[in-house]
């Protein structure tokens, strides 16, 4: 990928009015927008350890804490402990008595090592196990019973909080012989509704909170050592701060006490259009894959915009900017530069669907408060004009084998500097304002209309494909503003 050791110079418009470079850019198929991070929503797909590449369930890794249970982090350091053999010979009889032969024979053992601090399981009295992985002694948290029943309680109260809340909208908004929601539709019962979406009944949200012990203070508290603030500290005996948060539930305040930490499990994720719910990206379900089932970003989608020299911004001065336009697609491209103010204004309509209908009757709709939040207009700078050219491009589809050929094509336009398979170099004049000031910063604002094909067919019994004409808008940035 491009950009990766280099800063964004050129950032694309995203549809809610975020900036972006064009490698941390979407593009989905189904509604033809780009989509930048806040566009999209995440689903983990499954769980696996990053050591061992082991794959597990959602509910096994639920009951596992998402810890592996073969694989250990160091207290210390935080690497990967690693499982060292070592050989433990047999307790000689003292008496001098005869033992059988095969309590005689030497035993392997296992012990866990840190290759980069040195720290073994050994140094904090953990015994060696005979097997490699799978045979470590899980430590009990005493106030574990107790975490579970205040976690209980507080999944009651919120579930019963809630239901108060739909009872207060279904009373107020309750319209003789007219259906608000699915349910009252349907017959379907608050019950059944909550089997469906997986929340815990009403039964046992009662009972949880029914049967809940609260906490008493008491006067009663253990008193510090006598010698507490005049004994001697040893540093290299207590522990740092970042090794108690690693272990949260235990905090150990001496380095003899730190115990082996089970790594926590990774994720493979996918990601959807929050406007369409189609899937953008959907990894491979094997951890060692790198690939994707599913991946669209913008890079594969939408014509990249690539700087190749500029000259000095000056107050008031005209300067040449050298850019190189790249089609990505499998398809020929119609290009043309436009304004950006030229850009027609889209309004994006919700999906309505049965989905819908019935997330809204399992009060299980979408937040959607993001879009408060993330749509905006973003406010373009206008200190420097671009001199669009009024003719249309085109850009041959992307080929593969013409990345190894070294010949390309020189026009003798003014406009178009040289062709190479789907690329493109282009001179552009820059006019930049009179008013500017020195020190400012020199952005220039370019919008390309582009034709995309679409291989989505509209329909399962179709196979046509549709060309679409979409616009994007680019942000150039081109340093400072010189004298």
């Amino acid at each position: 990928m491009a950009y990766l050791t280099q800063p964004d110079y050129v950032k694309y418009v995203c549809t809610c009015g975020q900036l972006k470079p064009i490698t941390n850019l979407y593009f989905c198929r189904h509604c033809l927008k780009i989509r930048c991070g806040f566009c999209i929503c995440h689903e983990v797909d499954s769980h696996y350890c990053a050591n061992c590449l082991e794959n597990m369930p959602s509910s096994e890794a639920r009951l596992k804490k998402n810890r592996c249970s073969s694989c250990f982090d160091c207290p210390s350091c935080f690497h990967t402990l690693s499982t060292r053999a070592t050989i433990a010979q047999p307790r000689q009889d003292p008496a001098g008595g005869d033992a059988k032969v095969e309590n005689k024979q030497p035993k392997k053992m296992y012990y866990l090592s840190c290759f980069n601090c040195r720290w073994t399981s050994r140094d904090v009295g953990i015994p060696d196990q005979p097997v490699a992985s799978g045979g470590w002694p899980e430590r009990t948290n005493p106030f574990a019973h107790r975490f579970s029943q205040l976690l209980e309680y507080y999944k009651a109260i919120a579930q019963q909080e809630k239901q108060e809340k739909l009872d207060r909208e279904r009373k107020k908004f309750a319209i003789r012989g007219k259906y608000i929601t699915l349910t009252d539709k349907t017959g379907l019962t608050g019950a059944m509704a909550r089997n469906i979406a997986g929340l815990p009944s009403s039964e046992s949200s009662s009972s949880a909170i029914a049967n809940f012990v609260p906490s008493e203070a008491t006067e009663d508290v253990e008193e510090l050592p006598e010698d507490y603030h005049t004994r001697e500290v040893n540093l290299k005996q207590i522990t740092t701060m970042p090794q108690r948060l690693a272990a949260p539930e235990w905090q150990a305040q001496l380095v003899s006490r730190l115990q082996p930490l089970a790594r926590p499990l990774s994720v493979k994720r996918s990601q959807r259009c929050r406007r369409c719910d189609h899937n953008l990206t959907k990894p491979e379900y094997n951890p060692g894959s790198i690939k994707f089932k599913i991946e669209l970003l913008a890079y594969y989608h939408v014509p990249e915009v690539k700087i190749i020299s500029y000259e000095t911004i000056k107050p008031g001065g005209t300067s040449a900017l050298l850019l190189k336009l790249t089609n990505p697609t499998a398809h020929e491209m119609q290009l043309r530069l436009i304004r950006a103010d030229d850009v027609p204004e889209t309004q994006e309509e919700e999906p309505k669907s049965i989905e819908k209908s019935l997330e809204k009757s399992l009060s299980m709709e979408k937040d959607t408060s993001w879009r408060q939040v993330v749509e905006r207009k973003p406010v373009l700078p206008a200190l420097i004009k671009v001199n669009n050219p009024e003719q249309t491009l085109t850009l041959a589809q992307r080929d593969d084998a013409a990345e190894y050929d070294d010949d390309s094509h020189h026009d003798t336009n003014d406009v178009i500097l040289w062709r190479k398979s789907n690329k493109l170099a282009l001179r552009l004049q820059l006019e930049t304002d009179e008013n500017a000031k020195v020190g400012e910063p020199a952005q220039a604002v370019i919008a390309i209309e582009y034709s995309y094909r679409n291989t989505v067919p509209p329909s399962a019994t179709s196979t046509q494909h549709r060309d679409h004409t979409l616009y994007t808008t680019v942000l150039i940035d081109l340093g400072l503003v010189s004298e």
